[in-house]
């Protein structure tokens, strides 16, 4: 079963690109506000190379930057 949503955010702004915290095999990626779908090829080339290479995360994306209340305002 899967679940797709056409416009997310992130309570900072930034994408959300992160595994799960209980299911090794999944992951997130999103939090493009509507407009993300642009930026689709670097988000895929990102997440490549952290499966495939363990290259190092952005601090910005992962699930353990996000809260639980929005922080910024969207109009």
């Amino acid at each position: 079963e899967t679940h797709i949503c056409q416009y997310e955010n992130t309570s900072n702004g930034d994408f959300l690109i992160d595994r799960h915290p209980e299911m090794e095999n999944v992951w997130f990626a999103g939090g493009g506000s509507g407009h993300g779908f642009k930026h689709g090829p670097a988000v895929g080339e990102y997440v490549t190379k952290q499966l495939l290479d363990g290259a190092p995360a952005e601090a910005r994306f992962l699930l353990e930057t996000k809260d639980t209340v929005q922080k910024r305002a969207v109009y």
